[in-house]
């Protein structure tokens, strides 16, 4: 609910950052980085961050802001670490707050699913007005896609993460489950399993297992979009229409249902949990699990004696396939005074130095097409299957001003489906009535 909370601010205070803007704005946007008649004024950009200075993303914020510093003469960047708790409360508080009075910084992070919420409420600043087609070219197309609304560019990033689905080795081996392999031995994306063949499997595991073989997150969270909504688009799913509002017709269609049934298996069959269960991967009481690429360091670290590896993302139909990703992303605002100086710091944070530094220092995806090839983190298997995912795949999660309803119903669907609270189509009937209330605002 703080997710849906910071879009109604971010709706009901735009009109006020808009006015406040339109005020500032004497001269056209090609001169606003000149407005100082004194052409030794130093120009202050401030930029916020979600995460701690201690940390290797926060850390590589500092070191891009130095650096633009030393790269251009009478300009001052501001780094404010405003640390992120729970679903986002703090960072986001903040900048719900500077909404109100129309006092955003120059720059902010912000997750790329609510990009074309902000961009809806007029706050960002189109960055592909003012940075050459060259430099957008080098991010993955990825990226590209998630920071843009229609056909303008809003947020870049110079990672992004995919997350992947473990599988434990042995338990596999030892219910008699043929492990789909390549000529060089590897599960790879083109290799993955139907909705069909993952629900047989899944069953030789709870014959031999005892228990629902397969961990997943069931509660009503934002990690529903990311990591579950893929099972959806991997059957041509969608849950709204192109305009970002329009949720009859899409939540409720044949491809969206049939994906939602196959879920709904999952927990009626016994193959998922009701509840999350803690720990249930690594210490191999279950054999599948839906987890975040993060958990990599955690197996490896904390349980060294755990043989697992990755599988793709099921799939309905052939040849959508799908897997979640998505991270916090840069955008630059409309209250900033240096619109072309924003996004060339943007640019610059983001660049390829910045992705070499996140692969390092994180084990992050590099986010520029130069460096797939030469990503050592990413270029053999299991690993490589996150990056396969991420280039490959289809991604569909909707770009909607109403994103925050739409997580929010969906989370209560699968969280319906996990307790077997009422059949799917009544739970997608309710969740279509909740988002049209709030489609109904912007129609």
């Amino acid at each position: 609910m703080k997710k849906v909370f910071s879009f109604l601010m971010i709706t009901v205070f735009a009109m006020i950052l808009v006015a406040c803007n339109n005020s500032a704005k004497s001269s056209d946007d090609s001169n606003s980085d000149s407005k100082s008649g004194n052409k030794d004024e130093v120009k202050e950009l401030t930029v916020w961050v979600h995460v701690p200075d201690d940390v290797p993303e926060g850390q590589n914020y500092d070191q891009r802001a130095k650096e633009f510093e030393e790269m251009h003469e009478n300009v001052k960047v501001n780094v404010e670490h405003i640390v992120k708790t729970g679903e986002g409360s703090g960072y986001n508080d903040r900048v719900n707050a500077a909404i109100t009075t129309g006092e955003l910084p120059d720059v902010i992070t912000l997750e790329s699913v609510y990009t074309a919420s902000y961009v809806d409420s007029e706050l960002l600043l189109p960055l592909n007005k003012y940075l050459d087609q060259s430099v957008i070219d080098s991010y993955l197309d990825t990226i590209v896609s998630a920071g843009s609304v229609g056909d303008k560019l809003y947020s870049l990033q110079s990672f992004d993460l995919s997350a992947p689905v473990f599988y434990n080795v042995d338990l596999f081996k030892a219910a008699g489950i043929e492990i789909p392999a390549d000529q060089n031995g590897n599960w790879t994306l083109d290799l993955a399993w139907s909705y069909d063949e993952f629900l047989a499997n899944a069953k030789k595991l709870k014959d031999y297992m005892g228990q629902e073989p397969v961990h997943m997150f069931p509660d009503n969270s934002g990690w529903q979009m990311y990591a579950h909504s893929p099972i959806i688009f991997a059957n041509d799913g969608q849950l709204v229409g192109k305009n970002g509002l329009d949720t009859d017709g899409y939540l409720n269609s044949e491809n969206t249902l049939q994906s939602l049934d196959f879920i709904n298996k999952l927990f009626k069959d016994g193959i998922v949990s009701p509840t999350a269960r803690e720990n249930a991967f690594p210490l191999e009481k279950a054999a599948i699990s839906f987890e975040g690429p993060w958990m990599i360091d955690v197996f490896t670290k904390e349980y060294p004696d755990l043989n697992w590896s990755l599988m793709p993302y099921p799939y309905g139909k052939k040849g959508h396939n799908s897997a979640p990703h998505g991270s916090w992303y840069v955008a630059g605002t409309q209250s900033t005074e240096y619109p072309e100086l924003t996004a060339e710091l943007i640019a610059h944070i983001t660049n390829v130095d910045s992705a070499v530094k996140m692969e390092e220092s994180a084990g992050l995806i590099p986010g520029h097409k130069e460096l797939l090839d030469s990503s050592t983190t990413y270029s053999e298997y299991p690993r490589k299957l996150m990056l396969d995912q991420l280039v490959e795949t289809t991604h569909v999660k909707p770009k909607s001003p109403i994103f925050p309803v739409l997580e929010d119903v969906l989370g209560d669907i699968v969280e319906g489906i996990s307790l077997q609270s009422d059949s799917v189509e009544k739970l997608v009937a309710d969740a279509i009535e909740k988002a049209e209330r709030e489609a109904a605002r912007f129609k």
